[in-house]
């Protein structure tokens, strides 16, 4: 091992084909203040997802960089709960951002649904009547939405039934616009309605035949 900080930086960054210092601080998404703390042996000071970022710009385990630096003592038995801890700490702090990612997923989705919702309700009628009717002005519009039925089928969104389909009237997945109708009797589609991921959004609205 180097005989000083400096030197163990410059050999890890030419393993990792680093060229310099900016180069490091940009790769690692962190400060050239950050950079100089650990050239100057001042890795204890440093915050564990800072020494992530770092270790993951070498190309090594966090571990192997506490190591290099002299963080964990010449008796690495008798520290070794020290490096168990720093490495829950960090997998702790993985797992957190990654459930703050899916939340704020989640939620994004559900903003964009209640967005949508109108959208949702009309578009599928719209657009049959559109295939049915070529000098229907709507027909040039089809084109422009089909980034919206794409967005809806990567997240998971589903007709609950084709627009005019002839199906089994169900009061938990239909509703009735006209009419009259008892459980199992065919009704006629009028709006595909929508399931998001298996959850009903809007019911589709039927009409008896």
């Amino acid at each position: 091992m180097e005989h000083s900080p400096l030197d163990c930086l410059k050999r890890l960054m030419q393993n990792a084909g680093i060229p310099s210092y900016r180069a490091l601080a940009t790769q690692a998404q962190v400060s050239r203040w950050q950079i100089q703390q650990l050239r100057t042996g001042n890795i204890r000071q440093m915050r564990v997802e800072i020494l992530a970022q770092l270790a993951a710009a070498l190309q090594i385990s966090l571990a192997t960089l506490l190591i290099e630096f002299s963080l964990i003592a010449e008796d690495l038995e008798k520290d070794a709960s020290q490096l168990v801890a720093l490495q829950q700490a960090y997998q702790h702090l993985q797992a957190d951002l990654t459930a703050q990612v899916e939340a704020a997923r989640s939620q994004l989705q559900t903003e964009a649904l209640q967005t949508l919702e109108s959208w949702l309700v009309q578009w599928p009628t719209i657009a049959k009547r559109a295939q049915t009717r070529a000098d229907l002005p709507a027909a040039k519009i089809l084109p422009f939405v089909r980034p919206v039925e794409q967005l809806m089928a990567e997240w998971g969104v589903e007709a609950i039934a084709p627009v005019d389909a002839h199906v089994a009237y169900d009061p938990q997945r239909h509703q009735l616009v006209a009419g009259i109708a008892q459980a199992g009797e065919m009704v006629q589609v009028t709006h595909s309605g929508a399931q998001h991921q298996g959850r009903l959004l809007h019911r589709a609205k039927v009409k008896p035949i």
